[in-house]
């Protein structure tokens, strides 16, 4: 039996929080405290009424990091287990499952911390050790979540999950970026074995003039994959984000089968083992950031998000050949590496679109 640990969840996420903020030690100070709570209400306020561009805030600043963290880090984590079994009552048969080596492959698109994957390793391993080789293909443009990102690989999945062997594969891209393609061609022998597709709070801090961009990668992603693929969404509804993501959510409608939508989900975290709450010990991570304690800035422990939540299934569009993934990265100039790789050659963007059916987003 390898169950995840009974320990609080916050006792092994004030490191990851302390990562984040830069800082060394076992316990965050009352000064960062004071800070991060003063993050969590301005990011708060930032996401729910969008009068600051999202795209504005700089993750490349620790307090930013440790306040993004502090404010949606424990419903991140723990989303992704909810989403999961959503999706396993609607249809059991579109989870996918770990091979006879007890091995799946998942890439997250904005990685961040990749907080998300503790929920579905959570999921998969809450009764019995189904999941035992995890791969992860971390898409992230940000530098600076590398650090966090290996805390909590290398300390909170470990420790909760200790029989679990994570195999992380860090792809520094912007999604909306031009060498998108090239860089994910690259990475093409890790991405093609994708299973679950991760877009959580992504698409929302992308400008509306990148969606072209964002597409185009997207599709190359999900027409190279040679296994049927559980596309999972979870963005924020607030009223400003739905035209960054609705696109998404059309196309996908279009060009894969849907599994569950809900256009405004509130998720709750109220229940084991996902329940979010005040330690009640006085010194519990929870009790110090959204406490009376510290004076200034006093955030509300939250215990649920509202999500525009959806999961599709898409099957391969055929068995991609190397033959075919060869002659399509010529037209792209791209060359096979060695090793089992592929790297850029020249960059030449294409505007054709890989999937029948997917078409680029309008203007909007």
């Amino acid at each position: 039996m390898a169950k995840p640990r009974k320990t609080r969840f916050t006792e092994e996420f004030e490191p990851i929080l302390i990562s984040a903020w830069g800082a060394l030690g076992d316990s965050l100070s009352t000064s960062e405290l004071a800070q991060i709570r003063s993050a969590v209400v301005e990011l708060r306020h930032i996401y729910r009424f969008r009068d600051t561009p999202v795209t504005k805030v700089r993750f490349a600043y620790n307090k930013n990091r440790a306040g993004y963290l502090a404010a949606f880090g424990e419903r991140h984590a723990y989303l992704t287990y909810k989403h999961l079994k959503i999706v396993e009552q609607k249809d059991p048969s579109a989870i996918p499952q770990p091979d006879n080596r007890g091995e799946l492959t998942v890439t997250v698109l904005g990685a961040g911390a990749a907080l998300e994957v503790y929920g579905l390793c959570l999921f998969y391993n809450e009764f019995s050790h189904r999941l035992k080789r995890l791969r992860l293909n971390l898409i992230e443009k940000v530098e600076e979540w590398k650090p966090t990102r290996q805390t909590v690989i290398g300390r909170l999945l470990k420790s909760r999950f200790p029989k679990l062997n994570v195999l992380p594969r860090d792809i520094d891209m912007d999604l909306a970026g031009q060498e998108g393609i090239i860089k994910m061609a690259f990475y093409h022998d890790d991405l093609v074995k994708t299973q679950i597709l991760l877009i959580y709070n992504v698409l929302n801090e992308i400008i509306v003039d990148n969606a072209e961009k964002v597409s185009r990668n997207l599709q190359y992603i999900l027409r190279q994959t040679q296994k049927p693929v559980l596309v999972m969404l979870a963005e924020p509804n607030a009223p400003k984000a739905k035209p960054r993501v609705n696109w998404l959510v059309d196309l996908l409608a279009k060009t894969s089968r849907m599994i569950m939508f809900e256009e405004s989900a509130n998720i709750h975290f109220d229940h084991d083992p996902v329940r979010v709450e005040f330690e009640g010990t006085g010194n519990g991570l929870n009790d110090r950031l959204f406490g009376r304690d510290i004076q200034g800035n006093r955030p509300i422990l939250q215990t649920s998000i509202m999500r525009t939540l959806m999961a599709t299934r898409m099957d391969p569009i055929s068995p991609v050949s190397y033959e075919l993934i060869g002659n399509q990265l010529q037209t792209l100039r791209i060359k096979r590496a060695t090793k089992g790789r592929f790297a850029p050659r020249k960059a030449n963007d294409s505007s054709q679109p890989l999937l029948p059916g997917w078409q680029e987003p309008p203007g909007f």
